[in-house]
């Protein structure tokens, strides 16, 4: 009898810090959703239009980029280097490239583990909007501490396989950085994202307008919402 109390009281226990657990990882995701204007103004965000700049990494000269979203619609960054236009397109099928700057004489076909990674910017409300809906998996992955800010660790799976750990600020709820792990050109890789200079545009929603990636740094300068994006320049002739 007092062995089975013993284990009754352990399985009670074990359901306790799991329950624990999920709240933890409830009110992370809940506090930064507000910081974010919360869930309905997140939800009503439909396209994008972004203009800015792009640094690659060991370059003097920015580029100018735009960046064009509907939210599961499509996804398209036109680069326009030396006067060229260059494009990448990304949408729920498929994922196109075309860069005549380096000899490219027609778009291109992406790889399909190239296509699978990216095809997350689709998805405008991001992954803590109706997270188990889109069958993606949230876990605790511990805490990080860095130049006096703490932040609190999401590990964040996709259905498409990608895993990413988000770093939360514990004071602001706002994302300071991404590490991923993706596959791409058949070989896994950790792309790590820091986002900085969060402001809201003219229809109050949340961006970082500052992102740096392993290739460069780009900045916005302006980031236009629910404005009509033309679904055909997600289509590649």
């Amino acid at each position: 009898m007092k062995n089975l109390i013993l284990f009754g009281l352990l399985i009670f226990g074990l359901v306790l810090v799991q329950f624990a657990q999920g709240q933890t990882v409830d009110d992370i995701i809940n506090r930064h959703v507000e910081a974010m204007g919360g869930r309905e103004k997140i939800m009503s965000l439909s396209g994008a239009l972004m203009t800015g700049t792009f640094t690659a990494m060991g370059a003097t000269a920015p580029i100018n980029i735009t960046t064009s979203k509907k939210h599961m619609i499509g996804s398209r960054i036109d680069i326009n280097a030396d006067g060229i236009n260059n494009y990448q397109v990304i949408t729920p099928e498929n994922g196109w490239i075309f860069t005549p700057i380096q000899g490219d004489k027609e778009p291109r076909p992406l790889a399909d583990d190239q296509v699978k990674a990216l095809q997350v910017q689709l998805d405008l409300h991001g992954p803590f909007i109706n997270h188990r809906e889109k069958g993606i998996k949230i876990e605790m992955a511990g805490k990080d501490s860095a130049e006096g800010a703490v932040y609190y660790k999401l590990k964040v799976t996709s259905p498409n396989t990608n895993v990413t750990v988000y770093f939360i600020n514990s004071k602001s709820g706002l994302i300071d950085k991404t590490s991923t792990k993706m596959v791409q050109f058949g070989k896994l890789e950790d792309v790590e994202t820091r986002y900085s200079d969060y402001r809201q545009n003219e229809d109050g929603y949340w961006f970082a307008y500052t992102n740096v990636g392993p290739r460069g740094a780009t900045h916005h300068d302006k980031i236009v919402t629910n404005v009509a994006v033309n679904a055909n320049i997600f289509k590649v002739n």
